[in-house]
């Protein structure tokens, strides 16, 4: 084992999620090389009727930049585990150099929250169904093996091949706060904040879009259809946005502006800008992805603060 040296870069913002205590996994996919999809599984346990909208009292739901710099800083433990064949070969071994880009990804990613991270360890599981097998049999094989191939005061973060799912096109997984897996093609792309930002609890800035709960557009408060607090993410700082997977790719330019003209379950026009586009929790273009809001980072640092199982990953917290 070793311990990379990290240089901590300032970058965006925290993420956000509720109350519930697990999330059943999380995937994501690409269809195409222009072309993707995403999927997205997890209980929306707060989530309130339109027209009901009950904001969390757990929350500030602040958006002011003085509020997040006023965090002090926390390191989380990360270990990395690369999956190979049962010779222990790959066609893309996890190394050494590899998981320093993905520590400098995330490091630089997380700056804006004062949140910064540090390598635990690294080690390697030789199976090959789980080499390039689908996401069920790592699933069942990581809760059949979490004494081995776990570590309870880390994120675990699992690097196999590929994921047989999606015609070989699912590329990351999220078990939870402290358990997630992203396939070697994704190892330092924006597939691993977003991952990770599942884990600090952040929704999809698209969540529930479709349906009768859909995030509003409306960004007034004394607005009667403000919903911000309640629908879509739950983070007032980030707009009202689609899906943008599939045939909506064609529609973000180099500029990672979209120029479609799509509308909410109501049918105003979404007003989102090219830093939504570029959200890492976004379901966007690949090379978009780069930032966290405000919003974002102050609702992750909220709920740290709020649950306590997060204490067992930070390596300057109490129960160290």
């Amino acid at each position: 084992m070793f311990r990379l040296k990290l240089t901590i870069m300032p970058t965006l913002h925290i993420l956000n999620f509720k109350h519930f205590y697990t999330i059943p996994f999380l995937i994501i996919f690409s269809l195409s090389f222009q072309q993707a999809q995403s999927h997205c599984i997890h209980e929306d346990s707060d989530e309130n009727a339109q027209g009901n909208c009950v904001p969390s009292k757990s929350y500030s739901f602040s958006t002011d930049p003085d509020v997040l710099a006023a965090y002090p800083e926390i390191t989380v433990r990360i270990f990395f585990w690369g999956i190979n064949q049962d010779n222990g070969e790959s066609e893309d071994l996890l190394t050494e150099d590899k998981i320093q880009e993905s520590m400098d990804l995330l490091n630089s990613a997380y700056g804006g929250m004062n949140i910064c991270f540090e390598l635990k360890g690294y080690d390697h599981i030789n199976d090959s169904s789980i080499y390039w097998g689908s996401a069920k049999n790592l699933s069942s094989f990581l809760r059949k093996n979490k004494d081995e191939y776990q570590k309870d005061d880390a994120v675990n973060i699992y690097i196999p091949y590929k994921f047989t799912n999606f015609k070989n096109n699912l590329r990351g997984i999220n078990w939870g706060y402290n358990k997630l897996a992203v396939n070697m093609l994704n190892y330092n792309t924006g597939i691993l904040p977003h991952e990770v930002g599942h884990s600090f609890r952040l929704k999809h800035t698209h969540q529930n879009y479709k349906t009768a709960r859909c995030e509003h557009v409306t960004r007034d408060p004394d607005d009667p259809d403000f919903n911000a607090k309640c629908a879509g993410d739950h983070v007032v700082d980030t707009n009202a946005m689609p899906n943008l997977y599939g045939s909506a790719l064609k529609d973000i330019n180099e500029d990672c502006e979209y120029t479609g003209n799509p509308k909410d379950c109501q049918g105003t026009p979404y007003a989102f800008t090219s830093d939504d586009v570029r959200n890492f929790m976004a379901y966007t273009k690949q090379s978009c992805r780069s930032i966290f809001t405000t919003g974002q980072g102050i609702r992750v640092r909220e709920s740290i603060e709020l649950l306590d199982f997060y204490q067992k990953i930070i390596s300057n917290s109490e129960t160290d």
